[in-house]
């Protein structure tokens, strides 16, 4: 908990990725789509078109800086 707080708190902000017990990662690109709550013990993430709730018992490792997004076109000027 308290290094997702010190990440979000982090000024620029840097995106960061969180890893769960179960396999699956959770990418946070942006302070606001993320919540912390439930007495420390909760967070939530936002995701495209729905969020997931996760007990922070569960999370297993952060990373940072997340590799950027594959098969983005840049348009050149």
């Amino acid at each position: 908990m308290q290094e997702i707080q010190r990440l979000l708190a982090a000024r620029p902000f840097e995106p960061f990725r969180i890893f769960v017990a179960d396999g699956n990662t959770y990418d946070v690109r942006h302070p606001e789509n993320i919540a912390l709550g439930g007495k420390g013990r909760l967070v939530a993430i936002g995701l495209d078109d729905s969020f997931v709730t996760l007990d922070l018992l569960l999370v297993t490792g952060i990373q940072r800086p997340i590799p950027r997004r594959q098969g983005r076109m840049r348009r050149s000027a």
